[in-house]
């Protein structure tokens, strides 16, 4: 999607950021959130918004950039400024719930193990 070179009213902007907002709050399952995500954003709005999750999460796993990039096809200018987002609170509350979700997968999957149970 292309933007428009006129800007918002700012009063404008704030109410439709505030219903998008909302509205993804108001998500209840992983289910749903695809739905959402497939019906607002385009096909390439989709995969550079999962691409720099998963480009923090590398960094916050410590990997290089060589490797980051060799995986995600990204330039290192992007890296780099996603390497400065993980300093941003926002930005550790997001790397705090993929690090929560790793850990409570793991001990699902350790649980299952111990009581035998299919996935």
């Amino acid at each position: 999607m292309r933007l428009s070179g006129k800007k918002l009213n700012p009063k404008v902007k704030q109410e439709i950021f505030a219903y998008l907002y909302q509205l993804i709050a108001d998500i209840d399952s992983e289910k749903e959130a695809e739905s959402f995500c497939r019906q607002i954003f385009s096909p390439a709005e989709q995969i550079a918004l999962a691409k720099r999750l998963a480009i923090l999460w590398a960094l916050q796993k410590g990997q290089k950039y060589s490797q980051i990039r060799a995986r995600f096809h990204i330039s290192p200018a992007t890296i780099a400024k996603l390497q400065n987002d993980l300093s941003k609170p926002e930005v550790k509350r997001i790397i705090q719930r993929l690090e929560s979700e790793e850990w409570a997968a793991v001990w699902e999957k350790k649980i299952k193990n111990i009581f035998n149970l299919s996935s």
